[in-house]
């Protein structure tokens, strides 16, 4: 057996380390034999960035027409709403009249929260995995309620398809094909009281979501969020601030950038313009900074100064109302990102997305008011930058597989997904048509609450709940048509020559009045379409990805959310082929060395090598390091190690590696020739064992899967505690007999072990590394310690559960997972307390207080309470996911104070009686009766 040193186990760390692949790569130099080759694919140069704009609450401007109408205004048309004071908001539109502006744009769902579950998975918010396990807890599934507290970017492994966080989004898939991703600003996608309401919780969860890097972030709307200073408002200059700086750190590399500005929303912007930008969400640094943020294109034009650059806001508004402010203050922000990519010389290459999260007004409401929102598309390399309008519908859905689409991340991609929205790459590619095909045949869905609605062209239907706020406000106002009964309506968009009709003075919105009276039959066809969304996205049923068309919820033949033809990857040099290179451009056969995948090391200053076999000789290689973080570390010059007739070797300098973990580093190479082509290698897997114990790293990173596990079935926590009991009764040794009664059960924490057993148990790359074998038996304890700790959340801090040893031997006879061999005898549930005590002292050396702990740690877990004496809300138990003392706090009356020894005396009165049992074929039992009256 191994002694491990103490480890101070850190288990938002180690969460953080559990989050990497199963592949494995050593470094190099290390004394093992050459096992493959692997070679090199050219990733050429010009790669593609993406970054997503998404202000929270910003108006829709009267400039941005046709803008949606608002059927509730007495004169029936939108209020036409001139910018702000002086100001244009020059960079939001320099983004439209620049670049592409989508004039029927759309938001999915018209909530701060649903609109960016859309925009970040590509999928309609009923999709959520918290939306749809508290669907089918309530027993309310169709329509399930679509709102911001049930939408949230979070796996929840009760549901078919549920990991959200884990895979299912935007971010996880770039992250997985080397982009860096990053998220700064207004989040609103975390349960953030289930974190317990801090900053770093909630960041964390966003890490482990696929964004490697979280600055300025505000986890939900002011108001929602209980820990937060009465300093903490909005502050744009730092929200611009980490923006910028994201950007710069990362113009060598290709990335995603998440935007979420927090203003105009409340609370009042001019009340935050008075506090000083110097507190942020992220601290406090009036002590170590003498001015503010320098942002170009806002404090920096008046010396990083704050104040003086928010009076000139101010200035510019003519206006105190937060809503001018708010657009000013975003607008210089975008001012500052565009200026950003400009200065490091990516402007060209970065798609731009500015969108609104829903419309101006009939927020959380299905009309057009609160769904239709500007989009404007920034994308020099990719459509040039003359303005262009695009008429096709298009949805927050659609940006996800979109940007895929622009980044050539085809749906063959082993981290891809499906999606419900459809990319419009190829149908603005062609000449930038007109989108009349998306315009006149797509079918676009729309979902708030229990709410439901379909645009199909110019046709609109609705499908009302009892609480419908749309059916109250027409009935109101006496609109045709509509009435508090209202359960379903039609309106026609379109005016005579099919035009999306925009109401002024003289026309009265189109949704003011409900044709489904007059056009049953176009009723019944939009009702069959709705229904055929209802089917496919209903929280109880598998999911299925399709477009729904026609009157018919039966999906087509091959279900496809993306292209069937995956447009050609942007990543590339664009070379003009009138004008190609004259001479040979073949690049030369690069490899590097790969030793056999698994490797551990322990060294934390390996060197890594590249050498190309072929007589061009390579011009600079640049080396590259992934933490387990998934932060990618700068790149470093490698320097030529040898020359021979048929190859040159690089090699990197030593690099450092700072925490324990699944590291993977990566070379980048350009040869000699005019061409100067450029090859990527993908990124090679290896494990740091670091620390002062080697052993200590190795059954961390074991440790943290374990907890991963745990953490996504709450329900592991006991089954692992009584794996653990019933394992080493007859000696710790990795087995259990399922043929034995009383391990009834146990193949269920067996079987979820399974997968981490056959990874890391007799693995000889970690024996290699660390000198001892961790076994099955050594997995198996270490789940239970892991279970135990995640259980007694309440626990003291000087009591831990730590691994002291490993080196346990399996047993023979059992097959790979565990279940068979010896059949120890397990307690009888007839012993009595001496018995029982015996036992426990003989098998385990436990003392009579050890004991009584033990047989304690039984109140974790919810049995029936049709089988038990107590009726707390779990059965027995006041809480099934933590282990406490509140079982025996129960039976002495629930006293306020267990340490007071006059609660603990006045205890109720209990009595005691055999129960006879043997009519119904089981043993009788002594029961205790609480205060039992005679008649009772």
């Amino acid at each position: 057996q191994t002694n491990l040193a103490a480890t101070n186990h850190n288990t938002n760390k180690a969460g953080r380390l559990a989050q990497s692949s199963a592949m494995r790569f050593s470094n190099p130099t290390m004394a093992l034999a050459l096992s493959a080759v692997a070679f090199m694919t050219p990733k050429p140069i010009g790669a593609v960035n993406f970054v997503i704009i998404q202000p929270d609450d910003l108006h829709f401007y009267e400039a941005w027409s046709p803008p949606p109408y608002l059927p509730w205004d007495p004169n029936g048309r939108y209020p036409g709403e001139d910018f702000p004071g002086t100001s244009t908001l020059p960079w939001i539109n320099k983004l439209r009249e620049s670049g592409l502006y989508m004039t029927q744009a759309y938001a999915a769902s018209p909530k701060c929260g649903t609109s960016r579950y859309s925009t970040v998975t590509g999928r309609y918010a009923s999709r959520s995995s918290e939306g749809r396990k508290k669907a089918i807890r309530s027993g309310v599934t169709d329509p399930s309620d679509v709102s911001i507290g049930n939408t949230k970017l979070k796996d929840d492994r009760s549901v078919v398809d549920g990991n959200d966080c884990s895979e299912n989004n935007l971010a996880q898939v770039f992250k997985n094909n080397d982009y860096v991703t990053g998220m700064v600003g207004k989040w609103h996608l975390s349960k953030t009281a289930n974190l317990g309401d801090t900053v770093e919780a909630v960041k964390a969860e966003i890490e482990s979501c696929g964004f490697m890097d979280v600055e300025a972030m505000y986890p939900d709307n002011f108001q929602d969020f209980d820990t937060w200073s009465s300093n903490i408002d909005h502050n744009m200059e730092y929200v611009a601030y980490k923006a910028v700086e994201f950007i710069e750190e990362n113009a060598n590399n290709d990335f995603f950038l998440y935007v979420n500005p927090t203003a105009p929303h409340s609370p009042d912007v001019l009340t935050a313009m008075s506090k000083d930008c110097r507190i942020t969400v992220d601290g406090d640094f009036r002590s170590t900074m003498s001015t503010g943020w320098s942002v170009e294109g806002m404090t920096k034009e008046f010396g990083d100064d704050c104040m003086l650059y928010r009076a000139n806001v101010r200035e510019r508004a003519q206006s105190t109302s937060t809503h001018d402010l708010g657009s000013i203050w975003v607008d210089d922000a975008v001012g500052a990102i565009y200026k950003a990519l400009e200065r490091t010389s990516q402007l060209d290459d970065t798609v731009i997305l500015f969108q609104l999260d829903h419309g101006k007004a009939g927020k959380d409401e299905i009309w057009e008011g609160g769904i239709r929102i500007p989009q404007f598309i920034h994308y020099p390399n990719g459509f040039g930058t003359a303005s262009r309008t695009w008429d096709g519908m298009v949805s927050t859905i659609d940006v996800g597989p979109t940007f895929l689409d622009y980044a050539g991340i085809s749906e063959s991609n082993p981290h891809m997904y499906p999606m419900d929205g459809r990319s419009w790459k190829n149908a603005i590619d062609n000449i930038l048509g007109s989108g009349d095909d998306w315009k006149a045949n797509r079918c676009l869905f729309f979902e708030s609450s229990e709410e439901r609605s379909v645009r199909c062209g110019c046709d609109k239907y609705f499908q009302l709940s009892s609480s419908s706020p749309e059916k109250a406000e027409a009935a109101a106002n006496g609109w045709p048509g509509w009435n508090t009964n209202t359960a379903e309506a039609l309106v026609d968009l379109c005016d005579t020559s099919g035009n999306y009709v925009v109401a002024d003075l003289s026309v009265t919105s189109p949704e003011a009045v409900n044709i489904i009276a007059s056009e049953p039959q176009k009723a019944f066809e939009l009702s069959g379409l709705l229904q055929c969304h209802l089917d496919k996205t209903k929280a109880d049923v598998a999911p299925t990805y399709f477009e729904c068309g026609g009157n018919t919820a039966t999906p087509p033949p091959t279900p496809a959310t993306l292209p069937p033809t995956p447009a050609p990857s942007l990543r590339g040099t664009t070379i003009n082929p009138t004008n190609p290179p004259e001479e040979d451009t073949t690049p030369p056969i690069v490899h590097f060395f790969n030793t056999e995948a698994g490797t551990y090391l322990t060294t934390n200053t390996p060197v890594f090598h590249v050498w190309a076999s072929d007589d061009s000789s390579i011009r600079s290689v640049k080396f590259q390091l992934r933490d387990p973080s998934g932060n990618i570390r700068n790149q470093v010059n490698g320097d030529l190690a040898e020359v021979s007739i048929d190859h040159e070797k690089w090699a990197s300098p030593q690099m450092t590696l700072d925490e324990s973990g699944e590291w993977a580093w990566r070379a980048r190479v350009t040869d000699n020739s005019a061409a100067r082509n450029q090859f990527l290698m993908p990124w090679v897997h290896f494990h740091f064992l670091g620390g002062d114990s080697p052993v200590a790293a190795a059954v961390g990173i074991i440790r943290a899967e374990i907890e991963e596990l745990i953490n996504g079935n709450n329900a592991l926590r006991p089954k692992f505690l009584r794996l653990g009991f019933h394992d080493c009764v007859g000696g710790c040794d990795g087995c259990v007999n399922m043929d034995n009664g009383d391990n009834a059960g146990l193949d269920v924490p067996i079987d979820a072990l399974v997968p981490i057993v056959e990874k890391y148990a007799h693995n000889a790359h970690i024996t290699a590394a660390i000198g001892s074998t961790i076994s099955r038996a050594d997995i198996w304890a270490l789940a239970t310690l892991a279970g135990v700790d995640l259980a007694a959340g309440g626990a003291p801090s000087d009591v831990t559960w730590s691994m002291t040893h490993i080196g346990r031997v399996d047993c023979s006879g059992a097959d790979a997972a565990g279940k068979g061999g010896p059949d120890p005898e397990l307690p009888s549930p007839n012993l009595n307390t001496h018995e029982l005590l015996d036992f426990f002292e003989q098998n385990f050396g436990f003392s009579s207080d050890e004991t009584v702990a033990i047989m304690g740690a039984h109140s974790i877990g919810a049995a029936q309470r049709q089988n038990s004496g107590f009726d707390g809300p779990h059965g027995w138990v006041n809480n099934p996911n933590q282990l406490s003392n509140g079982y025996y706090d129960m039976i002495i009356g629930g006293s306020v104070d267990p340490t007071n020894f006059w609660d603990l005396i006045h205890a109720p009165q209990w009595t005691q009686e055999t129960i006879e049992n043997s009519n119904l074929d089981a043993p009788s039992r002594i029961q205790w009766f609480h205060q039992k009256t005679p008649d009772s």
